[in-house]
C-alpha cells in the first residue's frame, strides 16, 4: 500500500484538526443559530421539499439524504457564502473531473457551469460535490492504488462523519477558505502542475496528426511535414532553445557505445498514451490546423530535425531526430490530452512525500532512481523496470542489506516461463549459465546433477526443483543486490548487461528494478556501514557471497508518475507503460466545463 511519511503526517494533521475542532464546535453550536443535530421528521421533510424546489428538473443530488439533514440543521440557509472558497473548491473539483477517476465529478462540473442554475441550487450542488470530495480526500491514502491506477471508477460512498463535522465547523466559524485549501494536494509540485494545466488548456484548437506509418529520417520527403512543423511550433520546439535535461540523465559507461536492437516484442510491449487517448479529428489540410504552406515544403529539414530532438528529450525519448512510432505517437498527443494527464497525476501527488529527507525514489515510467540524503540529491541513475506482463509494483519499503556477489534463487514463475523451456531444448543451458539444481527450498536442500534429470518426464509446470544461479559475471543480479522486505519478492539489483540502459523504453525486467549505477549506490551504502574501497574490491574479487547490514534503513518508494513539472518550469510527460492512465479518456469529456471552473 502506498503509505508515506507525509501521508502519515497528513492523516495525523487531519485527525488533529478534526478532533480539535470538536471543542470549539460545541461552544459554537451554543452561539450559532442552528437546528438540533438530529432534526425531526417534519423538519427533514420540509428541508427535502425545499431543496427539491430550488433544483432544476433532471438534477438529482447524489447525497440527497445527507444534504437534507445538513440543510435542515441550518434552516435551509446557504453553506457557501465565501466567493474565494467557492472558486478554490471549484478549481479542485475541475482537476478531479479532468482526471476521470470518478465520472460523478464530471457531472458536478457540468451542473456548476449550467447558467440556468440559481444561487441556492448552486449552493446545494457545491455541498453535494463537497461530500463526494471529502470521501475522496479522506480515502485516497488507503485506497490510492485502486482508485488512481485501476482504470475503473471507484465506488462513491458517504464521507467520514468527522470530516463532514469539520467542514460544518469551518462554515460556522468563517474558516471555509482555509479548510478548502487544505483539501488540495500539499506536494510542492501541485501549484506548478496546476499552472501548467491551465496554460495548456488555452490551446484548444484542433491538433494536427501525423498519418505516416514509416519512420521519417532527416532529409526525407513526407506529406506529414506541414503538420509536423505546426505541432513543433505549438509545442514550443521550433525556436532554438536548450533542450530540457532529463531528470534522470546520467553518464553511461565508457565501454557502452551502441544501443541494442529493439525487438518487435519490445516495441509492442510499450504503449504510448497517444495510442489509447482521444485524438481530435483533424486533417493536415484543414486551414484551421495547419497554415498554408508551399506544396514543395515536404522535406524533413535540419531545423525540423533539431526541433524533433528537443521534443524527444522533452518526452524522455532518445534524441536521435528520427520520427519512429514512439515519437510519432507523442507528437500526435494534443494539449487537451496532456491536460488530463496532468490532472490525473495531480491526484497521484497525494500518495507521495511532500518533502524528502533521506531515501530512494524510483519513478517507474520515468525509468529513474534518485537517492536523497538529508534532502539533497546524491545519486541519479537510470533503471530498468518490469515489462507490462510482469509489472513492477507500486510499493514502499526500506533497504535492509547490501549483498555482494549475490546468488540468484530463480522465482518459480520464471523457472516455469523462462528457464525450463530453454533447458528442455538445450540440455547444457543450466550448466553453461551457472545454474545449480536443488531438491527444494530448505537450507539443507541437496544439489542435484542436471545430467541425471529425466527431461522426458519434465514440463514447465512440473519441475519440482529449485534453481539457483551462482555468483559470477553472468549472474542475472550482477555484483550487487539491495534487499528490502517485499511480499512480491521485489528488490533493486545490478545487472551484467548495461547496454540495455541505453534504450529509452526500459520496461524489460521480470518485475525487479535493475540499477545502472548499482556500484555507486552500493559504495555509498557500504561506506556508511564502515566498508572501505579496498575491502569492497577484495570481496568482489574473492567472489564469495557477503551480506552487509545497513546501519540505518533507507526508505525506498516505487511510484508511478507520468506527468510532472521540471525545475525549468516545463511540464514533463512519460509513456504510460502499464496502461494506468486510461481514465483520461473519461476525463477529457470534462474539458470545456473544467476550463470555465478553472478561470
Amino acid at each position: 500500500m502506498l503509505l508515506t511519511n507525509s501521508v502519515l503526517w497528513r492523516r495525523t494533521l487531519i485527525g488533529c484538526l478534526l478532533v480539535s475542532s470538536l471543542i470549539p464546535l460545541m461552544a459554537a453550536r451554543a452561539q450559532v443559530a442552528t437546528a438540533p443535530i438530529m432534526p425531526d421528521t417534519k423538519t427533514l421533510g420540509h428541508s427535502h421539499a425545499a431543496l427539491a424546489a430550488v433544483l432544476p428538473a433532471g438534477i438529482k443530488p447524489y447525497y440527497a439524504s445527507e444534504l437534507t439533514a445538513l440543510y435542515a440543521a441550518r434552516h435551509n440557509q446557504p453553506l457557501w457564502q465565501d466567493r474565494d472558497a467557492i472558486q478554490q473548491f471549484q478549481q479542485q473539483l475541475a482537476e478531479l473531473a479532468l482526471s476521470g477517476v470518478q465520472p460523478q465529478f464530471i457531472t458536478w462540473a457540468q451542473w456548476l457551469t449550467n447558467p440556468d442554475i440559481s444561487a441556492m441550487a448552486r449552493d446545494v450542488i457545491l455541498s453535494d460535490a463537497m461530500l463526494g470530495y471529502l470521501q475522496f480526500v479522506t480515502g485516497v491514502e488507503q485506497n490510492g492504488e485502486n482508485w488512481l491506477y485501476n482504470g475503473k471508477p471507484y465506488r462513491l460512498a458517504s464521507p467520514p462523519a468527522l470530516a463532514v463535522e469539520h467542514w460544518q465547523h469551518a462554515v460556522n466559524d468563517g474558516s471555509i477558505l482555509r479548510f478548502v485549501a487544505g483539501l488540495a494536494p500539499q506536494h510542492p509540485q501541485y501549484l506548478k502542475m496546476r499552472q501548467a494545466l491551465k496554460t495548456m488548456m488555452t490551446d484548444n484548437h484542433p491538433w494536427p496528426q501525423l498519418n505516416g506509418s514509416e519512420s521519417l529520417r532527416p532529409g526525407q520527403l513526407s506529406d506529414d511535414i506541414p503538420a509536423l512543423r505546426e505541432i513543433l511550433r505549438r509545442s514550443g520546439m521550433i525556436s532554438p532553445a536548450p533542450a530540457t535535461p532529463l531528470p534522470t540523465a546520467d553518464n553511461m559507461p565508457a565501454d557502452v557505445r551502441t544501443p541494442p536492437p529493439v525487438t518487435a516484442a519490445q516495441q509492442s510491449a510499450v504503449v504510448s498514451p497517444a495510442a489509447d487517448s482521444l485524438r481530435p479529428s483533424a486533417s493536415t489540410s484543414d486551414p484551421a490546423v495547419v497554415a498554408t504552406v508551399d506544396p514543395q515544403d515536404k522535406v524533413f529539414t535540419p531545423d525540423l530535425v533539431d526541433a524533433v530532438k528537443r521534443f524527444q528529450s522533452w518526452q524522455g525519448l532518445t534524441a536521435d531526430g528520427v520520427i519512429g512510432r514512439q515519437t510519432r505517437d507523442w507528437l500526435n498527443v494534443s494539449p487537451q490530452t496532456r491536460v488530463t494527464l496532468l490532472a490525473l497525476n495531480i491526484q497521484r501527488l497525494r500518495l507521495l512525500n511532500n518533502r524528502i529527507n533521506t531515501g530512494i525514489q524510483v519513478n517507474i515510467p520515468n525509468f529513474s532512481l534518485v537517492y536523497y540524503q538529508q534532502g539533497a540529491e546524491v545519486l541519479s541513475s537510470r533503471v530498468i523496470v518490469g515489462r507490462p506482463s510482469r509489472k513492477t509494483p507500486l510499493m514502499r519499503s526500506a533497504l535492509s542489506s547490501v549483498v555482494l556477489n549475490p546468488p540468484w534463487n530463480v522465482p518459480t514463475s520464471l523457472v516455469r516461463q523462462d528457464i525450463v523451456p530453454k533447458a528442455m531444448h538445450d540440455p547444457g543451458y543450466l550448466q553453461r549459465n551457472g545454474f545449480t539444481v536443488l531438491s527444494g527450498w530448505s537450507s539443507d536442500a541437496e544439489v542435484i546433477d542436471p545430467g541425471t534429470l529425466d527431461w522426458g518426464m519434465i514440463t514447465p509446470t512440473h519441475f519440482p526443483f529449485r534453481l539457483r544461479q551462482n555468483p559470477g559475471v553472468n549472474n542475472a543480479l550482477g555484483r550487487y543486490k539491495f534487499n528490502m522486505p517485499s511480499s512480491d519478492a521485489i528488490y533493486l539489483h545490478d545487472t551484467p548487461n548495461h547496454n540495455l540502459f541505453l534504450s529509452d523504453m526500459r520496461a524489460l525486467s521480470s518485475g525487479c528494478v535493475r540499477v545502472n549505477k548499482a556500484s555507486d549506490l552500493a559504495n555509498m551504502l557500504l561506506q556508511d556501514a564502515g566498508w572501505g574501497d579496498s575491502r569492497v574490491s577484495a570481496t568482489l574479487k574473492q567472489g564469495n557471497t557477503t551480506y552487509v547490514p545497513i546501519r540505518h534503513q533507507i526508505p525506498v518508494n516505487l511510484f508511478y508518475l507520468t506527468a510532472w513539472v521540471a525545475d525549468d518550469g516545463k511540464p514533463q510527460f512519460r509513456t504510460d507503460i502499464y496502461n494506468y492512465d486510461s481514465t483520461i479518456k473519461v476525463g477529457v469529456k470534462s474539458l470545456a466545463n473544467a476550463q470555465r471552473l478553472l478561470q
